[in-house]
């Protein structure tokens, strides 16, 4: 190992090399690099206390690709930033192995290193340059953190932030006045789900991503969904700006681009869908969100699902007879939509049936067999979205029969 608890500086023109399995700066280091540290370990562990400044760089590669010592494996880089201070310098990320995030041991400096999500978190203070394909930031339960002037560059769909499917460890934004930043997340390598925050001013964002099964959340037919959430949520409320982008390879049967939109959750099974704009295959934008300043609230939740009369089944025929089965006049994916509206009539034209609010539950009660007539209206959570009618007949059958 290299251990260095010192002030450093290297000079602009100037190169320094670090070879061995771990690299390990001090709480004391002090390192002012104007030119390049170059470093080709497996381990790379930064005490509280430790800064970096300066107009150079430092550029990890994978250990097997250092030019001396050619029996060394190539492996992913570990590095610990025990949420230290920000990194004010570009950090070229060469390793095609990936960066993890993890909680090396203490040399043996007895330092108070945090704990938890904490334990790992890096700190980026400048340009996180993802220079190569699989140049992935693996999170591994650790935050990935930018201050105000920190941002990330070059990503893709081959170098991207990979969350592992949990909301152990986000992506963290401190914005200075507001502006668009790219949070380039998914749960998995190539796995490319993106969002892109732009807040109304001042602020910190933290974002990550699961996939239905993970997040747990309610409410949402895999069919008309795309089978990613996004956990996103402030230090404070603020007004945000939200583009989400997914995979189609991801989407249930019924999910269309054109008709879908991002929808927040709000509890009870229910979220708050709005249609935006659709730019290209998969990417979603849905304006003026109010993000939650609370992780744990229902509202830092966010999807995708598409609603419009493709995701209506409204059936023809119900059986009332109390087996449980077909008794209701069940209208399926109704409740997809924000407000609804329903007048039943015979076929003499007298109503015998008017709700607003709909809640699939008219079971013909009291009136005779035979077919009848509804008048559904259904509308979409936008403010400027208009009232769909949908006309047809219901037969009212209670003695079936197969």
């Amino acid at each position: 190992m290299t251990v260095d608890n010192s002030i450093v500086n290297i000079a602009a023109g100037t190169t320094e090399m670090r070879f061995s399995e771990g690299s390990y700066f001090g709480p004391k280091a002090d390192w002012t690099i104007d030119g390049t540290l170059e470093i080709w370990s497996k381990n790379i562990w930064i005490a509280p206390g430790a800064t970096f400044k300066g107009t150079g760089k430092i550029v990890i590669y994978s250990p097997g690709k250092n030019p001396f010592y050619v029996n060394m494996q190539g492996s992913s880089t570990s590095i610990d930033g025990n949420n230290g201070e920000f990194i004010n310098l570009l950090i070229e990320h060469q390793n095609a192995s990936n960066v993890i995030l993890a909680d090396v041991k203490d040399p043996g400096y007895g330092t108070i290193d945090p704990s938890g999500v904490a334990s790992a978190t890096l700190n980026i203070g400048n340009n996180l340059d993802l220079a190569v394909d699989g140049a992935n930031i693996i999170l591994n339960g650790h935050n990935l953190a930018f201050n105000a002037e920190g941002r990330i560059s070059n990503y893709n769909v081959d170098r991207m932030v990979v969350t592992g499917n949990s909301i152990t460890g986000h992506m963290i934004k401190e914005y200075a006045t507001g502006g668009p930043f790219v949070f380039p997340v998914g749960i998995a390598e190539r796995d490319y789900t993106p969002a892109s925050l732009t807040p109304s001013g001042p602020g910190k964002l933290f974002v990550s991503v699961q996939d239905y099964a993970a997040a747990n959340t309610q409410g949402i037919k895999t069919e008309v969904g795309m089978d990613r959430s996004w956990h996103i949520y402030g230090t404070e409320p603020i007004k945000t700006d939200i583009t989400l982008q997914h995979n189609p390879n991801t989407n249930g049967q019924l999910f269309a681009d054109p008709d879908a939109g991002i929808g927040q959750y709000l509890g009870n099974n229910k979220w708050n869908m709005v249609r935006g704009s659709n730019p290209s295959t998969g990417v979603h934008i849905r304006t003026n969100v109010n993000i939650s300043g609370d992780p744990l609230a229902n509202g830092a939740w966010f999807t995708k699902y598409t609603v419009s009369d493709k995701t209506l089944f409204i059936p023809n025929l119900y059986t009332p007879n109390g087996d449980g089965r077909n008794d209701a006049f069940e209208i399926r994916g109704l409740e997809l939509f924000d407000e609804n509206d329903i007048v039943i009539v015979n076929r003499w034209g007298n109503e015998v049936y008017k709700q607003k609010s709909y809640k699939n539950n008219w079971t013909g009660e009291g009136l005779n067999e035979g077919t009848y007539y509804y008048i559904l209206r259904v509308k979409e959570r936008s403010a400027d979205s208009e009232w769909k009618v949908f006309k047809g007949y219901i037969t009212l059958i209670r003695n079936f029969r197969k």
